[in-house]
């Protein structure tokens, strides 16, 4: 293999590479075939025809603190192709707050089927954007003073069930936003946030209560505390003392005081 890619332009070169990172990435959720054509071909064609431009995330592209601001991104979020859900999307949704935020809370994605064709700043949903700020207040924190997003960037019908290789599109525009953040914490609410940003085998359940490592783009490490999702809490409301625990750490770690890091 190593004689062929010599011969290689670095396009075709490249492209190689963007495959292995996200047949790795599939691999480690738990994707072991892919039933049909592969919905990564789509993004290979356009990987070409930007003659190396940085559609898709390969995990070995560094990316330096302060390089970007959030709202470069944003402004690429808003016109982004790089998959079949902007065809479905209701409306681009790159995040909310402050530019440098202390915290930096990730979510899913959001669905708003009673907002087809409406503008709209929601994050989580109404009802979760409101139960959202109730939490903050509750340490103490003004959601101004937060940067909160997903890890999908669109907004989408209740109908649409998004896939991995929708996660692996997107995931590059949200390691980005944190390395031009520079969040002193991280709180990834619901399973998707929390295992694309840990990679971890484990479930929510156990990995919440504690504090864990994110390893940015930049190479830093970032406390990473990860919680029930608002539109998990409006189902389960049995499930809000164990998250108002998660809450309270948050609280102490911003506020400086050591916790156990696994």
């Amino acid at each position: 293999m190593d004689r062929v890619e010599q011969h290689m332009d670095q396009p075709q070169y490249n492209i190689i590479n963007d495959l292995r990172a996200l047949m790795a990435y599939h691999h480690s959720i738990g994707i072991e075939e892919y039933p049909g054509p592969a919905m990564s071909l789509p993004l290979v064609e356009r990987r070409v025809k930007s003659a190396g431009r940085a559609s898709l995330p390969p995990q070995s592209q560094a990316i330096t603190a302060g390089s970007e601001r959030p709202e470069d991104i944003a402004t690429e979020v808003n016109s982004c192709r790089n998959c079949e859900l902007a065809a479905q999307r209701v409306m681009p949704v790159p995040g909310r707050g402050t530019a440098r935020a202390r915290l930096l809370i990730v979510g899913g994605w959001l669905t708003t089927p009673e907002l087809a064709g409406s503008s709209s700043d929601l994050i989580f949903g109404l009802e979760e954007d409101r139960m959202l700020a109730r939490m903050l207040e509750a340490i103490h924190l003004d959601p101004a003073d937060v940067f909160v997003t997903n890890i999908l960037k669109c907004g989408l019908p209740a109908s649409c069930q998004p896939a991995a290789n929708h996660v692996h599109c997107c995931l590059s525009y949200l390691q980005r936003q944190i390395v031009a953040i520079a969040p002193v914490l991280l709180c990834s609410m619901g399973s998707m946030a929390t295992r694309a940003l840990l990679d971890m085998p484990q479930s929510l359940s156990q990995l919440r209560g504690r504090c864990h490592l994110y390893k940015g783009l930049d190479g830093r490490q970032i406390p990473l505390i990860p919680t029930y999702h608002p539109s998990y809490l409006l189902q389960a409301t049995e499930m809000k003392a164990e998250t108002w625990k998660d809450l309270q750490l948050i609280e102490q770690k911003l506020a400086g005081k050591e916790q156990d890091t696994l």
